[in-house]
């Protein structure tokens, strides 16, 4: 079968590897089903997708919760979206879009049947023709049953250094973004239903008169036009 579909922590990419590497023997299809991918869209004309710590650590972690909880789905049973999960994780990625895939198989199922599987869902197909730049597979098997979780990722920058997870004072944000056309206009936090709640000019965060928490975002003007950058949760104080 297939499926297309607070203070917070973030993720720890070492505690996701550590229990996975406790699965001695246990069958990881992630590089090959990312290789297969690749090919795919080889085919189509469309540039390779680059492997991603973050998405796949995420990634990992997701299918491995799902197997051990017996849920599939987008989100975690506490309703956290897989596209905030990496913004808890990831310190650095600035993610201008984003769409992931779940497959839920028999243990030992083939990363060719597995890409088949997933691709036979049309949503699934039309991930891998969009412009992405990266991609992050994790998987877990459990009760005969292989979990499969792939996320997808257009990174249009980085922070230069890690954001740290509580901010204090004033912090000043240095992003490298991936097309020289990009210019940092703004930033704002928004909450988990993409609700604002703070805004400012230019690139420096100055705390309010009150403790928030919330997402980073950060909008880049492309000449006449704004998109918004989705950065990593924060905590300003």
């Amino acid at each position: 079968m297939a499926t297309a579909q607070t203070l917070l922590e973030p993720v720890s990419y070492t505690e996701v590897r550590a229990t996975a590497d406790k699965a001695t023997g246990a069958y990881h299809p992630d590089a090959d089903l990312l290789k297969i991918a690749n090919a795919a869209r080889a085919k189509l004309g469309l540039s390779a997708l680059g492997a991603h710590e973050g998405l796949a650590a995420v990634a990992s972690a997701h299918a491995r919760d799902m197997a051990i909880k017996g849920y599939v789905g987008y989100a975690d049973q506490s309703g956290l979206s897989l596209l905030d999960q990496v913004r808890l994780a990831d310190r650095t990625a600035l993610i201008g879009s984003f769409a992931s895939s779940i497959a839920v198989l028999d243990a030992g199922t083939s990363p060719e049947l597995i890409h088949d599987t997933i691709q036979s869902d049309a949503s699934n197909a039309e991930n891998l023709r969009r412009g992405f730049s990266h991609a992050g597979i994790g998987s877990h098997v459990a009760g005969g049953r292989l979990y499969v979780v792939q996320l997808f990722a257009r990174i249009d920058g980085e922070l230069d250094q890690p954001l740290p997870l509580q901010l204090t004072g004033s912090t000043v944000i240095h992003p490298s973004l991936a097309s020289a056309n990009m210019t940092p206009v703004g930033w704002s936090l928004s909450d988990e239903r993409g609700d604002l709640l703070a805004r400012g000019g230019g690139r420096r965060i100055q705390a309010d008169t009150r403790p928030m928490e919330g997402y980073l975002n950060l909008d880049v003007a492309v000449g006449p036009d704004i998109y918004t950058l989705r950065g990593p949760y924060v905590q300003v104080n």
